[in-house]
């Protein structure tokens, strides 16, 4: 090196320029920028040597300005389609000359510029540059476009956070769901913070704790004030697919084949279903049938959801996967989507539905006597709720003996039960409810007859279930 030498150098990774000023010591250089702050360098600390002229560091904006000029990065992939094919490595003159057809030290030092910001054609080995194959070539763009997709994306996110925040209504993107998964599992799991909830928080300037990811949440109407979190962290599903839904329409338009064709007619039974007022999906009834030699059949309907799936479709999948229904104090979280569970799923007054039918005939004791199960069509008669039993049975409404015979049999199976060894344990039953997130009722359930009705016969259908299994060797769940 000599003085008046033009060099480059890197300053906490950013290109400097400089003159060379004098030697310091045996290996060091003390060099000057266009400042005229002097910089102590070792040889290993140049990037770049400017051959053939010296320059005073007044002179470097000039060759700055001068050198702006040739910086066209899409120049290099001209450069790059002819000289990958070859393979062959450039040096910077070689690359001023191909590129500029001049190598006039300004020009081989713009090529240094280009060649040596460049990471998508060529790639350094030792003084010269070396083209990339066209499969990296190709690999590192897709790379970069992916990178471009995702901060702009994150961009967008942060925008439309932005707008939530201050009360513009906005449209969540698919794009976005990554980053609302990342803070709703930052909020639920504080020891496994994401980098994106944390890249999302520091764009918003929020302090990265899980309150101010679960307040954010709330504020972006994503979570509710009083969100579950013990449901979220349970990991149980609470919405459906896209698929399970498109199915569940599918079948709702164009039913599948009832795999059951051949189903017993119950449709002249008068059937009652009980439930409270606020039950959605009525999932049993019960009938009393009077048979030709005086005995009577009680019967225990339960809806029968198989008449709209295939085994093994996604709907069917589904349901496995939730095994069943939640009843939560804020609602449920159904096993099916709610058009189905609500819908044909559902014992509904007035509709012909499917139902898997318990027939027991009792003796005068509440034994078992006889039993029968078949896949049915029923048609409910009466929705009843549990107050409404209990009005019919303590006025014993004449119209509907049905109802007062099936209670009486009731009666005679818990006497039978209780002979048999059962333990009744009287314990008070509550119902807890939250609406509008914010009104809280508890209403303690008093054992009325009509509940003892209905778990009678539940029971009473658990029976016959279990003997029907043990009596054909069905392995069935307790």
């Amino acid at each position: 090196m000599e003085k008046g030498k033009l060099i480059e150098f890197r300053l906490h990774g950013e290109r400097h320029v400089a003159t060379a000023d004098r030697p310091e010591g045996k290996k060091h250089w003390i060099v000057i920028d266009e400042r005229g702050q002097s910089h102590k360098l070792h040889p290993r600390q140049v990037s770049y040597e400017v051959d053939g002229c010296t320059f005073q560091p007044s002179e470097i904006p000039q060759f700055l300005e001068e050198v702006r000029s040739y910086l066209d990065p899409s120049s290099l992939e001209v450069a790059w389609e002819l000289l990958v094919e070859d393979g062959q490595a450039v040096t910077c003159a070689e690359m001023a000359q191909l590129l500029f057809s001049d190598q006039h030290y300004i020009p081989c030092y713009a090529a240094h510029c280009l060649l040596s910001e460049d990471k998508i054609y060529f790639k350094q080995k030792a003084d010269s540059y070396e083209p990339r194959s066209a499969a990296m070539v190709a690999e590192i763009k897709h790379q970069r476009l992916a990178e471009e997709l995702k901060q702009r994306e994150q961009q967008d996110f942060l925008t439309r956070v932005q707008e939530k925040l201050t009360g513009v209504s906005v449209e969540w993107q698919d794009s976005d769901r990554s980053r609302i998964n990342a803070l709703e599992k930052f909020a639920l799991y504080p020891d496994n913070a994401s980098h994106a909830a944390q890249e999302v928080m520091a764009a918003l300037e929020l302090s990265p704790t899980p309150q101010n990811a679960k307040n954010l949440l709330v504020e972006l109407g994503l979570w509710s004030t009083h969100e579950n979190m013990f449901l979220r962290r349970s990991q149980i599903p609470v919405n459906f697919s896209r698929e399970v839904l498109a199915m569940g329409q599918k079948y709702l338009d164009s039913p599948p084949p009832d795999p059951d064709s051949e189903r017993l007619d119950l449709t002249g039974l008068k059937v009652y279903t009980i439930d409270d007022e606020s039950t959605k999906e009525i999932d049993d009834g019960l009938s009393l049938e009077k048979l030709d030699d005086g005995r009577e059949r009680l019967w225990i309907h339960i809806a029968d959801p198989t008449r709209l799936l295939m085994p093994g479709d996604k709907l069917d999948l589904e349901a496995r996967r939730r095994a069943t229904t939640l009843y939560l104090p804020t609602g449920m979280v159904p096993m099916f989507p709610s058009e189905l569970a609500t819908g044909p799923m559902s014992l509904i007054q007035g509709k012909v539905c499917p139902a898997l039918s318990f027939g027991v005939i009792l003796d005068e004791t509440g034994k078992i006597q006889d039993y029968q199960i078949h896949p049915s069509l029923i048609k409910p008669t009466y929705r009843l709720t549990y107050e409404d039993v209990d009005e019919m049975l303590q006025l014993g409404v004449q119209g509907e003996k049905e109802i007062s015979a099936i209670s009486t049999w009731a009666k005679q199976r818990q006497e039978w039960r209780r002979s048999q060894g059962s333990i009744n344990i009287h314990m008070p039953e509550s119902v807890i409810k939250v609406q509008n997130d914010e009104e809280i009722t508890i209403e303690v359930l008093d054992d009325s007859r009509s509940r003892q009705l209905v778990a009678e016969m539940m029971i009473l259908a658990g029976e016959v279930a279990g003997n029907y299994g043990q009596t054909h060797q069905l392995p069935l769940t307790f």
